[in-house]
């Protein structure tokens, strides 16, 4: 049975923008903590985070995109 092209459309865009705003949060995370937020002030930390959520933001989306992009 063939998944249908709508649902698997929507499936997809949900998980894009989940990635996107699961990396817009640990950027926000990662950000408190280098402020020198409550967690310990583990900058460190804070700044891995970051760029953590960095890539979820940005490179992992493409990359998906780029995969499940529809032959030519």
């Amino acid at each position: 049975m063939t998944p249908d092209p709508d649902k698997q459309a929507r499936d997809r865009f949900a998980i894009l923008m989940g990635l996107r705003a699961g990396g817009g949060a640990l950027i926000l995370l990662g950000l408190w903590m280098l402020l020198g937020g409550s967690l310990g002030g583990a900058y460190g930390f804070g700044a891995v985070l970051m760029v953590m959520g960095f890539a979820g933001m940005i490179v992992v989306p493409k990359i998906l995109a780029r995969a499940w992009r529809t032959p030519r």
